[in-house]
């Protein structure tokens, strides 16, 4: 059998045929021999397709990957994803947002049908229609949402490879391990089943591999597309809001049309909660499931059923993810006792993760956050934007290189402020390789919003790769 290093440095998505837990065995030199090998091989065959990566790299003059130092200046903004004109989505104008998003990807777009289309829901369906992609956006607090040219293939690996971090990275208590892939689990989720945020996306396809198909599921709302439209006004709602100019957005006829139904559902969303929760009890109650939720609603759901005496809900082989933290709830010191205690099991794995990335990292019980050998992390001086040193334990921005996407550069600079360590030491846990301490903030929070984000290379290489994009969008 090939030894996991050699495998990493050829094929990066082999990852998803061997066990989650050997990813935290490497020692420091083969992990990174093979990540930087399997870099080496993404930046040769991606740079002469990805437009702002080719120039980026031009500008730079790196024309190889040899060492971390050459692959940090090639590292895009998180911004990069939505860094087409707003005035394209306000105008309709969505055969250059496939234009813009054909810049990004190797994926043929050419079939991707554009006339007629006026709203974001509607070209993102019409993407998935006419390629190989299963976009993927973001959340948009600031109107503009990035968009991932992730793929369809990609879209499954990722949710098989967290199936095996499920099954691996924390056993059960008598050392079994469950395969959700093989062994399926009734799913539960207070969310959408359809749309092309990252949840959903990742939700519905679980719903499949995980639960063993739809009837075995159970989603706040089956039925309803949750709306890159709506996300996208209302981020542009809050902008304009802030500078003076809430009355002069400038929105498509077929949004407008569809407001009522929005107000509609999110004036009747308490309700609509209640009656999951109910459903979520009388359809599974006392069987082991698999459920995904953010903290401050399953403390919501505990707190109500603990007040009406319900306690051990679900059967003790049952399965919880989430992450994100408390989303800015004030939640009481013993919230995760609550709700373990209303649930009826207590095994629970939460991740640091975000749109841009494949493969999340996961979080041991010493509360720190471990990344896969599929993803590179890096510190970088929030100033000047160089690497820092990749040994001891150190505070800096986070960018990150994820190995596993094969057609478009998944290496990004993100907004966060990190403690990492890992590199040469292994955590109390036991585990090897890099991982982040749960003290984790936005520059943007620390900046009153202001977050530029410094580049180590060519000042004026990110700025020319973005106009170069654009170029070719008209």
């Amino acid at each position: 059998m090939t030894d996991l290093p050699s495998l990493l440095a050829r094929d990066p998505q082999a990852f998803v045929t061997r066990d989650y837990a050997e990813g935290f065995a490497l020692d420091e030199k083969e992990r990174d021999q093979a990540q930087l090998e399997a870099a080496r091989q993404r930046f040769a065959t991606l740079a002469p397709r990805i437009a702002p990566l080719g120039r980026m790299a031009a500008e730079n003059g790196i024309t190889e990957v040899t060492r971390w130092e050459d692959l940090v200046p090639l590292l895009f903004p998180h911004t990069v994803y939505k860094s087409y004109p707003l005035s394209f989505i306000e105008q309709g104008r969505f055969d250059r947002m496939t234009k813009w998003l054909g810049s990004l990807t190797t994926t043929d777009l050419s079939g991707v049908q554009t006339e007629g289309i006026d709203t974001i829901d509607d070209w993102l369906r019409a993407l998935e229609a006419g390629s190989d992609l299963a976009p993927i956006h973001t959340f948009g607090t600031s109107g503009k949402l990035s968009i991932m040219p992730r793929t369809k293939a990609q879209l499954d690996l990722t949710v098989r490879i967290n199936a095996n971090c499920i099954r691996d990275f924390q056993p059960q208590a008598n050392g079994q391990k469950r395969d959700l892939l093989v062994d399926h689990l009734p799913l539960i989720s207070p969310s959408y089943r359809l749309g092309a945020s990252s949840i959903a996306r990742g939700m519905n396809r679980q719903a499949e591999l995980y639960a063993g198909g739809q009837d075995n599921a159970l989603f706040l709302y089956p039925d309803a597309y949750f709306s890159a439209d709506l996300l996208s006004l209302a981020g542009r709602l809050r902008a304009a809001e802030a500078r003076g100019e809430a009355g002069r957005l400038t929105l498509p006829a077929s949004l407008i049309a569809r407001r009522d139904e929005f107000a509609a559902r999110e004036a009747a969303r308490a309700t609509d909660m209640d009656r999951f929760f109910e459903t979520a009890l009388h359809r599974y109650g006392g069987q082991d499931v698999f459920l995904f939720a953010v903290w401050p609603i399953l403390f919501e759901w505990a707190e109500e059923g603990l007040k009406r005496g319900l306690k051990g809900v679900f059967g003790p082989g049952s399965i919880l993810t989430s992450g994100g933290g408390s989303k800015g709830k004030v939640l009481p010191p013993d919230y995760k006792q609550q709700i373990f205690e209303f649930l009826g099991f207590e095994r629970c794995l939460e991740f640091f993760g975000m749109t841009e990335l494949m493969a999340n990292a996961p979080r041991c019980d010493h509360g720190n956050f471990h990344f896969p050998p599929v993803v590179v992390p890096f510190l970088l001086d929030p100033d000047s934007g160089e690497m820092l040193p990749r040994n001891g334990r150190r505070t800096g921005r986070l960018a990150l290189l994820d190995l596993l996407p094969d057609s478009y550069w998944g290496g990004l600079v993100s907004g966060d402020r990190v403690t990492m360590a890992g590199f040469d030491a292994p955590c109390a846990c036991g585990r090897h390789g890099p991982y982040l301490e749960p003290d984790i903030a936005r520059f943007s929070d620390l900046k009153n919003g202001d977050d530029k984000i410094n580049c180590a290379g060519a000042p004026e290489a990110h700025d020319k790769a973005i106009d170069f994009l654009l170029e070719k969008t008209q």
